[in-house]
C-alpha cells in the first residue's frame, strides 16, 4: 500500500458540480503531482445529483477516496472528522469543494514543513468574489513579508502579531497528522460556524513549532453569496446557536493561553451584523446574546489602527460591540476606587459603578477641570468638591453651547438634542448625549416589542424649535426619545415597533391638530398589537377624542376600507362603548409611562376592558428613574444609569445629602441627580418618600415639588 505525504480532504455538500470540477483540476495541476497526494473527498449528506456528479468529476484512481457520510450534522465539521479518520498522509490539509490550490502550493508547503520540522505550514490565500459586493474575512497579516518562511515555537510567536486577521480558518495549513492522533484533536461538531477557530486553537494549544510561509499564495478562496458571512437573513434560533458556539471558541483560546482580543472583536462584529439581520430577534433573544457576550467584551482591549483597521475600522470594533450589544459606550479608566469595579450587583455597587462612569464620561470637560473629577476617588469625595446644582448654574453655560456652538462644557461627549421644559419665560434647554438617550431607548423597545404600536402622541416641531450656532433639535423628553428610536431602528431594521402614525406626521414641521388624523391612521389597522402612551393625560385624550369624533373618523376610513369604516360602526353603534379588543383583535396590552394612580385614567377604563394595562416607566429630561412595580405607583429605581442623591426635606437647608446607603425607609427626601449628559448633583426638582431600601433595590414614591410650590 502507498505511503502518501499529503492527504487532501474535501467536504462536499451540494456544492455547483462545475466548481467541483475546477477543485479537482487544481490538484491535478499539482507540482507535487496528482498521483503522490491522497485525495479524500466526503460527501455529505449531498442529495443523488451531486453524488453521481462528484463520481464522474472524481478520477478513478487509486489515491482517490470516495465517502459518502448521511448523518443529522448541518457542519462542515462531520465530513473533516471522517475524513480525518480515513486519510492516511503524514500532513494533512482542506479544501473546500469549491475551492482551488495553485500549482506550487502543496509542493512548496512540504518543503518548507520538512524543513522547519514544524507541526503546521501556513500559507496564504488569494480571494476570487463570485460578484462585485460580496464580503469577506480579512486576508492581510501583520508577519514580516519580505521572510521566504518564518520559523517559531509556541513559545517565541508573536501572538499579538499572529492572531489577527482571519488565521483560524482550517484551509490554508499543511498540519502534520500525528499531532491529530496523538492529541485525538477533532472539529467539534456542536458548533455551527468559526468551528475551525476551535479546531485550530486546540492544535495551537499541543503544537511546538509553526511554519508562516508569507510569499507562499497557494489557496485560492471562491467568495459565494450562500457563505454565512453573506447572510442577510438569520433566525433568531440559529444566532443563539451560533453564538454558542463562539463562546466555546472564545474559551478554547483563553483556556489556551492564547491573545485572542482582536478575534473575539472580529467575531463579534460579525455577530452584530446578524444581530441586524435577524427578522425575529426578541428581546429576550437579544438579552442571552448581551449576557453571553459581556465578559468577552469586557476583556478586550482597544484596537489601534493598523492595515488591518484603517480608516475608522478600528474605531468600529472598539465601539460598536459595546455600543450595539452591551448598549453602552466603552469604559476607559477607573476613577471610584472599588474592588472589582464594574462587576457589583447590588444597588449600592451599581450605584459605585454609575458614578465612576458619569465622571469617565466628562473626565476632559471644563466643568470636570474646575472641580477636579480627576482627584476624586470616593463617593464622599464627589460631594465634597461639587456643588448641588440648578438650572440657574447651568444656563449660562447652555447659552454658551446653544449661541456660540461651544462644546465640551460640561460633557466630553456630542450634545445630540435639547429637551425643551416649562415654557416662556420660564422655557429651559437640557442637553442630550447619545449615551444618555440608550437606556430610554431601551426601555422603550421592552414597552413597545416589535409589533405595531398607536403612539397616543407626537413629537413637537422640530423645524420651528430649531437652533442657530450648534443645529441640534430641540423637543419635548418623548419627542428626543422617538426620533431617537427611529433613527436606530433604521440603522438596525429589525426587533422595532412600526407606528400607525407616519413618520411625517410624528415629526411635524410646524403645530398641527393630530386628534382626528391620528385615530384615522390607528383604526385603519386591523392588527394593532400595543397602545403606548409617554403620560396619562396623551392616553386619556386620545380615547376622549375618539368618543367624540368616532363618526368623522369612520367617515374617513370610508374612503380607504369601507369595510372596516362598517365594521367600526357596528362596533361604535350601541351605547356601550366598546374594548379596544374589540376595536383591535390582536391588542396584546396598552401602555403607560410616568403614571403614579390608575385614577388618572378613570374615565377611559371601560375602553382598557380585558386589556393588560402596564405602568411602564417613570422619566424626565434628567434620567429615567425605574419601571413602576407591578400595578401600583411605586418606583423601583434604575441604578446603572444614574447617580441618586437624597437630601432629607424639612426646615433646615444644610441637612446633607445620602446616598441610597444612607436612606431611610419613610423618610422623604429631594432628589438629587448626576447623569450622562453633564448634570451633575443637580436638583431635579422631584421629591421622594422612600417605600423601602435593603441594598439590593430601591422603591420609591415620586412627588414634583414644583407643582406644589
Amino acid at each position: 500500500m502507498k505511503k502518501y505525504e499529503i492527504s487532501v480532504i474535501i467536504p462536499v455538500h451540494n456544492t455547483d458540480l462545475k466548481l467541483f470540477s475546477n477543485c479537482i483540476a487544481s490538484l491535478k495541476e499539482q507540482e507535487i503531482g496528482f498521483e503522490n497526494i491522497e485525495v479524500v473527498a466526503v460527501f455529505h449528506n449531498c442529495n443523488k445529483e451531486t453524488v453521481e456528479g462528484g463520481r464522474e468529476v472524481l478520477p478513478s484512481s487509486g489515491n482517490v477516496i470516495f465517502a459518502e457520510l448521511n448523518n443529522e450534522s448541518h457542519s462542515p465539521s462531520s465530513p473533516r472528522n471522517y475524513g480525518i479518520e480515513i486519510a492516511t498522509g503524514e500532513y494533512l490539509t482542506f479544501l473546500d469543494s469549491d475551492d482551488m490550490l495553485t500549482p506550487e502550493c502543496l509542493r512548496l508547503a512540504l518543503e518548507y514543513s520538512k524543513k522547519s520540522k514544524a507541526d503546521m505550514c501556513h500559507f496564504r490565500k488569494k480571494i476570487i468574489l463570485e460578484k462585485e459586493g460580496n464580503i469577506t474575512f480579512n486576508e492581510l497579516v501583520l508577519w514580516d513579508q519580505t521572510q521566504e518562511m518564518i520559523v517559531r515555537s509556541r513559545e517565541t510567536l508573536d501572538q499579538r502579531m499572529y492572531f489577527a486577521g482571519a488565521w483560524g480558518m482550517s484551509t490554508g495549513k499543511l498540519i502534520r497528522r500525528q499531532i491529530l492522533v496523538d492529541n485525538n484533536l477533532r472539529f467539534d461538531e456542536t458548533i455551527r460556524f468559526a468551528e475551525d477557530y476551535h479546531f485550530m486553537l486546540s492544535i495551537f494549544g499541543n503544537m511546538e513549532t509553526i511554519c508562516l510561509a508569507p510569499q507562499l499564495i497557494g489557496y485560492i478562496y471562491y467568495v459565494n453569496g450562500q457563505s454565512l458571512v453573506q447572510t442577510t437573513k438569520i433566525s433568531e434560533a440559529l444566532l443563539l446557536e451560533y453564538v454558542a458556539g463562539f463562546q466555546k471558541v472564545f474559551d478554547k483560546g483563553i483556556e489556551n493561553h492564547i491573545w485572542m482580543n482582536d478575534t473575539m472583536g472580529s467575531v463579534m462584529l460579525i455577530i452584530l451584523n446578524w444581530m441586524q439581520a435577524c427578522t425575529d430577534l426578541s428581546l429576550e433573544g437579544r438579552k442571552k446574546i448581551h449576557d453571553l457576550m459581556e465578559p468577552y467584551i469586557r476583556s478586550l482591549e482597544p484596537v489601534k489602527p493598523s492595515k488591518l483597521y484603517p480608516d475608522g475600522k478600528y474605531y468600529r470594533m472598539n465601539a460598536f460591540l459595546t455600543k450595539y450589544i452591551l448598549r453602552e459606550e466603552p469604559k476607559l479608566e477607573t476613577f471610584i476606587a472599588r474592588e472589582n469595579e464594574g462587576k457589583g450587583r447590588t444597588f449600592i455597587d451599581r450605584q459605585k459603578d454609575a458614578l465612576a462612569e458619569i465622571i469617565r464620561n466628562g473626565i476632559q470637560c471644563d466643568y470636570s477641570r474646575h472641580y477636579g473629577f480627576s482627584e476624586i476617588n470616593t463617593i464622599e469625595e464627589y460631594g465634597r468638591r461639587l456643588p448641588v446644582a440648578d438650572y440657574r448654574m447651568y444656563a449660562p453655560m447652555i447659552q454658551l453651547t446653544v449661541q456660540m456652538g461651544e462644546r465640551g462644557i460640561f460633557t466630553d461627549h456630542e450634545i445630540i438634542a435639547y429637551i425643551i421644559s416649562g415654557e416662556d419665560p420660564d422655557l429651559r434647554r437640557f442637553p442630550v448625549t447619545q449615551k444618555a438617550i440608550v437606556p430610554y431607548i431601551n426601555a422603550l423597545r421592552k414597552s413597545i416589542g416589535a409589533g405595531k404600536t398607536l403612539l397616543t402622541s407626537e413629537a413637537m416641531p422640530f423645524e420651528a424649535s430649531r437652533l442657530t450656532m450648534d443645529y441640534k433639535y430641540t423637543n419635548s423628553v418623548f419627542g428626543v426619545l422617538l426620533k431617537e428610536y427611529i433613527r436606530e431602528a433604521e440603522e438596525f431594521g429589525s426587533g422595532y415597533a412600526c407606528f400607525t402614525t407616519p413618520e411625517e406626521y410624528l415629526f411635524p414641521k410646524q403645530e398641527q391638530d393630530m386628534k382626528v388624523r391620528r385615530l384615522v391612521f390607528a383604526l385603519r389597522e386591523r392588527d394593532v398589537e400595543t397602545v403606548f402612551a409617554p403620560d396619562p393625560g396623551s392616553l386619556c385624550s386620545c380615547f376622549r377624542d375618539l368618543q367624540e369624533n368616532r363618526e368623522n373618523v369612520c367617515g374617513q376610513i370610508e374612503a380607504y376600507d369601507k369595510k372596516r369604516a362598517d365594521e367600526l360602526r357596528a362596533l361604535f353603534a350601541g351605547e356601550k362603548i366598546p374594548s379596544i379588543a374589540e376595536i383591535w383583535p390582536s391588542i396584546k396590552k396598552v401602555v403607560c409611562w410616568n403614571i403614579a394612580d390608575d385614577r388618572d385614567i378613570d374615565d377611559i377604563k371601560p375602553w382598557l376592558s380585558g386589556v393588560p394595562f402596564v405602568r411602564g416607566c417613570y422619566a424626565d429630561e434628567f434620567a429615567l428613574y425605574g419601571k413602576y412595580c407591578g400595578g401600583s405607583g411605586e418606583i423601583e429605581l434604575e441604578a446603572d444609569n444614574v447617580f441618586y442623591e437624597f437630601i432629607p426635606l424639612g426646615d433646615d437647608p444644610e441637612k446633607a445629602a445620602c446616598t441610597a446607603q444612607g436612606i431611610a425607609e419613610q423618610e422623604e427626601y429631594k432628589l438629587i441627580v448626576s447623569n450622562l449628559c453633564g448634570l451633575y448633583r443637580y436638583d431635579t426638582g422631584l421629591s421622594v418618600k422612600c417605600v423601602s431600601a435593603d441594598g439590593e433595590r430601591v422603591v420609591v414614591r415620586v412627588f414634583d415639588r414644583r407643582k406644589t410650590q
